[in-house]
């Protein structure tokens, strides 16, 4: 029996939803009264996602980004497309990236909005800029085999009618042109890796959101204790490391506290 579309009631203008790991859900109701959702890292095997999203794997995504290959990354927008019900939905990538999944999952071609860094799509309702990122992209087949994804990126994601512009960094190291992306784009909030081992350590992004993060007054930590290599990478040792580094005039939110949804805009 076909299942039907299932969709989360927002609690305010713009709702957030932290579902583990790198993966969040904003989600909004468009110009057109049009209810939106966009899915980024969608990984629901990660410890913290929600026992609902775990069970029926969301069927409302009208996007789906994907910042790496690797399956923390990549694994569930497959699924979410395949099984999606809206018409227009799309997975978002780097066309290395849509290779690989295209490898282990056939999707019309239709279903995907492929691009590199520097590259823009406008959707109407939002419009997604690829931006560059620091770290490699590893993929995994599924017989367990490792090949290379594509290099990671990451997205802003700007909603017009809302007047929010996003900011999801991917797994990266710091780099010093996270600076020129604030500048060019200017988001209100940015999704930042603190997990040490791959990505950023609490301390280098708080370097990073002190120095070039100039922009965003909302910080949002993610790839923290999801894994057993991110040991150092909480959000208290986050803060703390902002508080050292002198920070200020920022709003550093849990991401904890959207694992079943919260509006970012009332």
């Amino acid at each position: 029996m076909a299942q039907p579309l299932r969709e989360e009631a927002l609690q305010g203008k713009v709702d957030l939803k932290w579902m583990g790991h790198a993966g969040f859900k904003i989600h909004f109701m468009d110009a057109d009264n049009k209810h939106r959702n966009i899915y980024i890292d969608i990984w629901a095997d990660n410890k913290d996602c929600s026992p609902e999203d775990k069970k029926d794997c969301p069927n409302d995504a009208d996007l789906c980004l994907i910042t790496a290959g690797e399956t923390m990354c990549s694994f569930h927008a497959p699924f979410m497309i395949a099984t999606g019900k809206k018409e227009d939905r799309k997975i978002v990538c780097t066309s290395e990236t849509g290779l690989f999944i295209s490898s282990i999952r056939p999707i019309a071609p239709n279903f995907y909005g492929k691009m590199q860094p520097g590259g823009s799509k406008d959707f109407g309702y939002c419009k997604i800029t690829m931006v560059h990122g620091e770290q490699a992209g590893i993929a995994q087949k599924p017989d367990g085999r490792l090949i290379p994804g594509g290099n990671g990126v990451g997205y802003i994601i700007k909603i017009p009618h809302h007047n929010l512009t996003i900011y999801h960094s991917g797994i990266t190291s710091i780099f010093s042109d996270m600076k020129l992306i604030c500048d060019l784009y200017k988001p209100d909030i940015a999704i930042i890796a603190i997990g040490d081992d791959r990505g950023m350590s609490p301390s280098t992004a708080a370097y990073a959101t002190k120095n070039f993060l100039t922009s965003p007054k909302t910080i949002i930590p993610m790839y923290f204790r999801s894994i057993p290599c991110y040991k150092n990478g909480t959000v208290e040792n986050f803060k703390k490391a902002c508080e050292e580094a002198g920070v200020t005039g920022k709003t550093i939110l849990n991401p904890k506290d959207y694992n079943t949804g919260k509006a970012i805009i009332e």
